[in-house]
């Protein structure tokens, strides 16, 4: 190999990348074959670090690109079944209450003195509404009465004011003559040709019951009295008449508050009936 030759392919091996050239104004110092190759060597191992940082960075960023993406759709998803279950409960909720009140329970207050001395102003009373429920389906075939008994206490609305709740107590069935002379009530029945005088002894005995009464209760009807028997004590059937059964509302059967009054409540059962 010529001489020259050889000299130049090692002056092109120790090239030096541009950067590395000094520039203007630099002071110049004599650098050996050597020197030169070792120096070239550091600046290829300076420019591969370079590239595979730039390489780290890039995989780094691919990597959590996708964690960023992937929980945010599935964070929308999980809203929105979260929304929609609560939805359902609310519905299923909502759907169990009115189911409750409109056909087996519903809460009153007592309002007025009409039915002393066994309910008072603001007692807090629960009401069945089964015998109604039984009665709506019981008319698909044939039933023409709740089931009802005398001495019942009943919840029902005002014929003449339907927005306006009375609470009384059944004395006169279906069928049933209602005498009411001596402030004593007597119920004249096939079961009682000659006349079965009600013992009541929920009502206070310093009053004596006002009125004159004679009628037979209709087919779908009832005659309802207030316990309150003082004069002008309650507003029932002796003034404004029998009571369509459809007004009914529900039965009283358990009285909540007071506290120191909770009790159960049942129909009077009147003595030889």
């Amino acid at each position: 190999m010529d001489p020259q030759n050889k000299e130049q392919e090692e002056l092109e091996e120790i090239l030096l990348p541009e950067e590395s050239l000094l520039k203007p104004g630099t002071d110049l110092k004599p650098m050996s074959a050597q020197e030169a190759q070792a120096e070239a060597e550091k600046a290829k191992l300076a420019a591969s670090d370079h590239i595979q940082y730039n390489k780290d960075i890039d995989s780094l960023s691919k990597q959590d690109a996708p964690l960023e993406d992937s929980t945010q759709p599935e964070s929308k998803p999980k809203k929105k079944r979260l929304i929609v279950e609560l939805l359902i409960w609310a519905g299923i909720t909502i759907s169990i209450v009115l189911i409750i009140q409109n056909f087996i329970f519903q809460a009153f207050y007592v309002s007025g003195s009409s039915m002393e001395p066994d309910f008072h102003n603001n007692d807090y009373l629960i009401i069945s509404k089964i015998p109604l429920t039984q009665y709506d389906i019981g008319k698909f075939f044939g039933q023409k009465n709740v089931s009802v008994n005398r001495g019942d206490v009943v919840v029902f609305r005002y014929p003449n004011a339907p927005e306006t709740f009375f609470i009384k107590r059944v004395i006169g069935l279906p069928g049933d003559r209602v005498v009411l002379k001596d402030g004593v009530y007597t119920i004249y029945n096939t079961e009682h040709p000659d006349g079965l005088a009600l013992s009541e002894d929920y009502v206070d005995p310093q009053y004596v019951t006002q009125g004159n009464i004679d009628e037979v209760v209709e087919q779908g009807k009832l005659f309802v009295s207030g316990d309150n028997r003082s004069p002008g004590g309650s507003f029932d059937s002796r003034e404004w008449g029998q009571l369509p059964q459809e007004n009914l509302t529900g039965f009283a059967v358990l009285r909540l508050l007071p506290i120191n009054t909770l009790k159960f409540i049942t129909g009077h059962s009147y003595p030889n009936e």
